[in-house]
């Protein structure tokens, strides 16, 4: 071989040398890439797995539950509408229509369908789809529900394919299966089984037969699409392919498939959105809730709590029949009556948003915008429509622990407009009127005034500190003579109890009175207190009332017993808190006035129109220019307080003719009461009220004033405490001058001798007159 040949062969070796290395290295360094890349992948997929606490607690938003006292789901308070039952208490078919439509060898794999698996691979790169399909077992699609996103990714879909593996280590088949069904979305807002069971056909999870679980698990495909109540068709052909399906699994046999094929859709559709039996209530519950301070770091939307309430829904449904019946007769009415002035409806405008909006963002000069709205008569019809809608409320409370039984808190509750969601049971303060006048007249009967006392039903002209002068007079504008207390509280005497107040009482002392009764909110020390000038919601009036049905202790209303965690340990519990507020001989007395009321007095319609007999008390109220309407009354076992009027108050009735107490809110108080007294399963009876040993009863001759006969025409009994009985019949009360500021153009006061104690210094006083 010549020298130029082996020059030649050994620069080609060490070229080929030289790529070999050059080969290697890239060799060496995609390798390296290849590594660092899978290293990444790896640690950004293990980095999203769920943690081994995590599998073994998943947390799904669990719905907190409102149940009434009678065991009725009330509501559900709820991130997602979710209440989880363990797979005993799902019916058997719900599991076999999932397995047979989504995994029929779910009892088989260890939580990936290999077969399955490799199918959609193919098919996956064959079509070359960039997002994955097909193939996910119950365990996967389990796995992608608690911990991972619905993306369609490789890198998900690895994920989801480790976790499902680790899900079947960690639970038995029917555990997956039982969080599988209590995790999944139906549609209609119902997240699980028993949350769909309820939303669709009204039942639990455990009572679905075939056709009713074949209708949910066909929700699982496409909850719009094959939701029952929106899409009936679609729905109904993927309920009977799925029922097919079982009975091609041997889950069912021939004849059942053919029955359930046959059975139609019947629904007892009940969407998330629905609030339930009492909204107002349960409303309030959930802003109340967390006032206990074993509830903080509770979530009441997510953490499945089971929360026992006082309410009946028998009385609910009774009470709120009553509220809607009243509330249409009284709308009607006063819609023939009603006419809006120029004026107030120019106010209405001028504080409506529209009105704001062309002014303060359209820069429209404000007369010129009250023009225009004025002009548009939908717009003015739809404003003096809301403006005039008439409002009620109806609290019911048993007297004996604060239970509370009944309430609507308005005429039209609505989730998605706030104005629609105001309570007036508990958030509306307004004037009570004559329904206050009880405690004016408790005061004087534990003061030793027996009800038999006698002050001259005449008006009061009354000179406040600034000069003013301040009169009351009685709602139907009449005067009389010598009245007793007994038919001034019967008839709603306004003059006899301002009298009553002025010559006896300060107030302060009513005030303290009302306050150890039950009345908590704010009072002004002025004498127009006596006619019920200061403010009070219904529900605390209804809680100083549970005084007389209770012997003269008041009992806090209590509208929740107790608070369960989500497997239903005890969080928190609440016990009846009563306080005492009046003598119970004091009490008594008050009660057989109050009866009077009811039986021969202003609220006499209970017996002779609405027919409601059992032993009662109560008390009729209208305030000024007619407002507001009440009726407040009570038996043994339940106090119950009714209010009519406006959310706003330039709006009122305008005729006593509907507008007054007895005719606006005492039928609704009635026809409540009567139902329940009437229906058989509430167990309420006609009880009477206990009478203390140390009550005085004596015949009294209602003319005289004086012990009478009790076989006379004219005799009543009349009930006396210890200390009103000695000043009876000790004549003290019959020797003091009438007041000095008296004033009276009537004749009959110099027939009469008014006799009074020493006059009290005399308060400022507002210019109210109340009904």
């Amino acid at each position: 071989m010549s020298t130029k040949s082996k020059k030649t062969k050994k620069k080609r070796s060490k070229t080929k040398k030289r790529g070999t290395n050059i080969t290697m290295k890239i060799a060496g360094l995609l390798l390296v890439i290849i590594i660092g890349a899978g290293s990444l992948f790896g640690i950004s997929l293990f980095k999203g797995l769920p943690s081994l606490e995590e599998l073994e607690n998943p947390k799904p938003n669990l719905a907190s539950l409102v149940y009434s006292e009678d065991g009725v789901l009330l509501h559900k308070f709820f991130l997602e509408n979710r209440t989880f039952v363990p797979l005993k208490s799902i019916s058997k078919w719900v599991p076999k229509a999932l397995i047979a439509t989504e995994d029929v060898a779910f009892y088989q794999h260890w939580g990936v369908d290999l077969r399955r698996l490799t199918l959609a691979m193919g098919e996956n790169i064959i079509k070359g789809r960039t997002r994955w399909h097909g193939a996910s077992t119950i365990t996967q699609q389990l796995a992608k529900n608690l911990f991972l996103t619905q993306e369609r990714t490789l890198s998900r879909k690895a994920k989801e394919l480790i976790t499902a593996i680790e899900l079947e280590k960690t639970y038995t088949k029917d555990e997956i299966l039982a969080l599988y069904l209590n995790t999944v979305y139906f549609g209609s807002g119902a997240y699980g089984i028993e949350a769909a069971a309820n939303t669709y056909f009204g039942k639990k999870a455990s009572e679905l037969t075939i056709p009713e679980s074949a209708s949910l698990i066909a929700t699982l495909k496409n909850p719009t699409a094959y939701n029952p109540a929106k899409n009936p068709s679609t729905a109904l052909g993927r309920r009977n392919l799925i029922i097919g399906l079982m009975e091609k699994e041997g889950f069912i046999t021939h004849a059942q498939a053919v029955k359930a094929k046959a059975t139609p859709v019947t629904l007892h559709y009940t969407p998330s959105t629905h609030h339930g039996l009492a909204p107002y209530f349960t409303e309030y519950i959930r802003q109340n809730i967390k006032t206990s301070s074993q509830l903080d770091g509770v979530n009441v939307y997510s953490d499945g709590l089971t929360i026992q309430t006082t309410l009946d829904s028998r009385m609910q449904r009774y009470a709120q029949e009553a509220i809607a019946q009243q509330a249409a007769a009284l709308q009607a009415e006063f819609d023939k009556r009603w006419t809006c002035s120029d004026a107030l409806k120019k106010q209405f405008i001028k504080e409506s948003p529209q009105y704001r909006e062309l002014v303060n963002e359209e820069g429209v000069a404000p007369a010129t915008a009250l023009s225009k709205l004025l002009a548009d008569k939908v717009f003015v019809k739809n404003l003096l429509h809301d403006k005039s809608r008439v409002q009620m409320a109806l609290i019911s409370l048993d007297p004996t622990n604060g239970h509370v039984k009944a309430w609507v808190g308005g005429t039209n509750f609505s989730p998605d407009d706030y104005r629609y969601q105001f309570d007036h049971v508990w958030q509306a303060k307004r004037q009570p009127g004559s329904t206050f006048k009880p405690f004016v007249y408790s005061a004087a009967i534990d003061q030793g005034i027996p009800a038999n006392y006698r002050i001259l039903d005449q008006p009061l002209a009354l000179r406040g500190g600034d000069g003013s002068v301040w009169m009351a007079r009685n709602s139907e504008g009449q005067s009389g003579g010598m009245t007793t207390l007994r038919d001034a509280l019967r008839r709603s005497l306004n003059q006899v109890t301002i009298r009553l107040a002025y010559q006896f009482l300060t107030p302060s002392e009513i005030i303290s009175y009302a306050r150890r009764m039950g009345i908590t909110t704010p009072m002004q020390p002025n004498l127009s207190i006596a006619l019920g000038t200061s403010e009070v919601s219904p529900l605390v009036l209804a809680q100083a009332f549970t005084t007389f049905a209770n012997n003269g202790t008041w009992s806090e209303p209590l509208p929740v017993t107790k608070v369960l965690d989500k497997r239903g340990g005890l969080i928190t519990e609440h016990k009846p808190v009563s306080h005492f507020g009046l003598d119970p001989a004091s009490n008594f007395v008050m009660v057989t006035m109050l009866k009077d009321v009811i039986d021969r007095g202003t609220g006499i319609a209970v017996r002779a129109r609405y027919g409601f007999d059992a032993e009662a008390g109560g008390k009729t109220g209208t305030t000024q220019s007619m407002r507001d309407a009440w009726f407040a009354g009570f038996t043994p076992q339940l106090v119950t307080v009714v209010w009519a009027g406006f959310d706003d108050e330039r709006v009122h009735f305008t005729s006593m003719s509907y507008g007054q107490g007895a005719r606006a809110a005492l039928p609704a108080w009635a026809s409540f009461m009567k139902k329940c007294y009437d229906d058989p399963e509430l167990h309420l009876e006609n009880r009477y009220f206990t009478m203390p040993d140390n009550v005085i009863a004596v015949p009294i001759s209602a003319g005289s004033g004086d012990q009478g006969d009790l076989f006379n025409r004219d005799v009543y009994v009349e009930y006396f405490t210890p200390k009103g009985f000695a000043r009876y019949r000790s004549g003290e009360l019959n020797n003091t001058p009438p007041p000095a500021q008296q004033e009276s153009d009537n004749p009959q006061d110099s027939t009469k001798t008014q006799t009074a104690p020493t006059p009290i210094q005399m308060p400022v006083l507002t210019p109210q007159e109340q009904y």
